[in-house]
């Protein structure tokens, strides 16, 4: 329902209306004071009882079983470096393949993308071609 514009309301409305809002203030005010003397009652009864506390939503649960990383001797930028370091250079995929040969263990699906983040990023490998990555120095 559309609200009124008190521009458009008689000013003998609008002050017949203030009045029937004063009169019932007095008792708006007694109840108020007497709900707050009965709050005051009820938290004198058990001390304890204060405000709930607002609950939070728990946390959702993680699927799937937690998975154990595997441990290898040295870490996989060391082990491409130890293996870079034997040819000249080496592209991604062959670095992965031979790193996975050399005996490094992983539980990566995309181990190959694992392989070029890691020549991307590091900064001991400098690309000299598309793919191809040579240790620096």
């Amino acid at each position: 329902m559309p609200r009124m514009s008190l521009a458009k309301v008689a000013t003998g409305v609008l002050q017949k209306e203030l009045s029937r809002r004063l009169e019932a203030l007095p008792r708006l005010i007694a109840e108020r004071d007497e709900l707050n003397r009965q709050i005051a009652e009820l938290k004198a009864l058990s001390p304890a009882a204060e405000a709930p506390k607002p609950t939070h939503a728990p946390a959702p649960k993680k699927r799937g079983r937690p998975v154990k990383r595997t441990e290898n001797p040295q870490s996989l930028a060391s082990t491409l470096a130890e293996i870079i370091n034997a040819q000249d250079s080496m592209s991604v995929g062959d670095a992965a393949k031979a790193v996975l040969a050399s005996g490094y263990k992983s539980k990566s699906k995309d181990f190959t993308n694992l392989v070029n983040i890691t020549l991307s990023q590091n900064k001991q490998f400098q690309r000299v071609g598309r793919g191809v990555y040579r240790v620096k120095g």
